[in-house]
């Protein structure tokens, strides 16, 4: 069963009425951005689809609370279709994305959370229902811990498991200044399911993560980062794979400044996706189900011709267990006027992915290979701004069956804004495009962004 979202209307008259409420604190301050969106899809078969959905996004900082160390803190969305349906979860949906209290300690960089918030686990950002505290301790350690209930986004159809009943984690540093930052993590989410008479065995999402992060920077012109992510959880015993601790992930990554026009960068990515994704409390992002490998790496050069003039060569490989071997090599030309305030592309890629097999279909295989050229601009006047950006794909078979036949796509944006003062800012995109998929899509968006607030006094912000 799907969990169920609050309506929109009530998303906003919930974060409204906080902010009146809060009105002793020392300072409020309100934030949101207005979306109003247009896309209409022609499919080969002739039929069409018109889609207006209205998404609002709202939130609250309230600080010194009754001239406290303690603030209040809110986020939400709304969002509602005035024309077909353009999402699994109904015509209406929001949520309440964060909201927490927040104490800042006068000494050791100290603060507590109490609420919904996203917390730094073993393995990303996760979402919590609960309490979370940090402290800096001495001879340069620091201390980091949260503990509650996960937040479940479950959307409609995605697959379902219990127990979620608590999760926890926390990260050990320490730090020398100047120089860098060594940590470790641990992350237990959930408790492993047991056998229930009369019920089918719920499928296992628990985790149990540990985690290592080192962060080097010897000079300022070098930084060097990684980190490794193990999965403690103990598989079946009868599984031929079983073991007491898996990789699940590591990540690398480096930037070297050469010298003032030259600069050289690097990642280096692995995954075991049934370690590393053998639970999340966000499943709408992830295929738990996955259990193949991926490896990738990276590197980007990037050099000053003269003055304004910048070009930048990237090259990227990966292999995934199933779908064989990709890269991705190419270059850009940039170009900046500081007199005219205007910045300027031209992209060239090159993808060559590793031909994928076909079962009962008209081919045996078919390539993904394809090229990708783009051409963009941007201008920033200061109370106006506006851009261009057009994207080509030119792909290798026209036999491929996911083509439709048409072996090119096109999308070319534009893109006009005006900041009528200092809080606020408004901006239209329209878009047109043409691809395997659609015989013709055209998407329009007007964005609105604001933010006020007022003082300890009532005084307007």
């Amino acid at each position: 069963m799907a969990r169920k979202r609050m309506c929109p209307a009530s998303i906003v008259v919930l974060l409204a009425s906080t902010a009146a409420s809060v009105g002793f604190a020392a300072e409020v301050e309100a934030y949101g951005t207005t979306l109003a969106r247009y896309w209409n899809q022609s499919y080969p078969d002739l039929s069409k689809n018109r889609y207006v959905p209205l998404t609002q996004f709202v939130g609250i900082d309230a600080t010194g609370l009754g001239d406290t160390p303690w603030s209040l803190h809110l986020f939400g969305w709304g969002k509602t279709d005035l024309a077909d349906q353009s999402s699994p979860g109904g015509k209406g949906e929001g949520d309440l994305t964060f909201g927490y209290l927040q104490y800042r300690a006068p000494k050791a960089n100290a603060e507590v959370q109490l609420g919904r918030f996203a917390a730094q686990g073993a393995a990303g950002l996760e979402m919590v229902n609960g309490l979370s505290a940090r402290a800096d301790l001495r001879g340069g350690f620091t201390f980091a811990f949260f503990g509650g209930k996960p937040v479940i986004y479950d959307p409609v159809g995605a697959p379902q498991a219990a127990p979620r009943d608590f999760i926890a984690g926390g990260r050990l540093a320490w730090r020398a200044a100047r120089y860098g930052e060594i940590g470790v993590s641990y992350l237990q989410d959930g408790t492993a399911p047991k056998d229930q008479p009369g019920q089918p065995i719920l499928e296992d999402r628990s985790r149990k993560l540990l985690g290592g992060d080192l962060r080097l920077s010897p000079h300022a012109s070098f930084d060097i980062s990684g980190r490794v992510i193990y999965n403690q959880k103990k598989e079946d015993p009868l599984s031929a794979t079983s073991k007491n601790a898996r990789l699940a992930g590591q990540d690398y990554a480096m930037s070297w400044k050469v010298t003032r026009t030259i600069q050289l960068s690097g990642t280096y990515i692995e995954r075991n996706f049934k370690d590393y994704y053998a639970g999340t409390n966000l499943p709408a992002l992830f295929r738990q189900i996955e259990t193949e490998k991926y490896k990738a790496h990276s590197g980007l050069l990037s050099f000053g011709i003269s003055g304004p003039l910048q070009v930048n060569v990237d090259y990227r490989k990966a292999r995934r267990e199933g779908n064989g071997d990709s890269t991705r090599a190419g270059a850009e030309f940039r170009m900046t006027s500081e007199r005219l305030k205007l910045k300027s592309g031209l992209a060239y890629h090159r993808v060559t992915a590793t031909d994928v097999p076909l079962t009962g279909g008209t081919v045996a295989f078919y390539s993904l290979s394809h090229s990708e050229a783009r051409l963009w601009l941007m201008h920033d006047g200061g109370r106006y701004f506006l851009s261009l950006d057009a994207v080509s794909y030119s792909f290798d078979d026209e036999n491929n069956p996911m083509l439709n036949g048409e072996s090119k796509s096109y999308l070319g944006v534009a893109s006009l804004g005006f900041r009528p003062g200092k809080r606020v800012t408004i901006s239209g995109d329209v878009s047109y495009g043409m691809n395997p998929l659609y015989k013709k899509e055209v998407r329009g968006l007007l964005r609105l962004d604001f933010r006020f607030g007022v003082g300890a006094k009532g005084g307007g912000k």
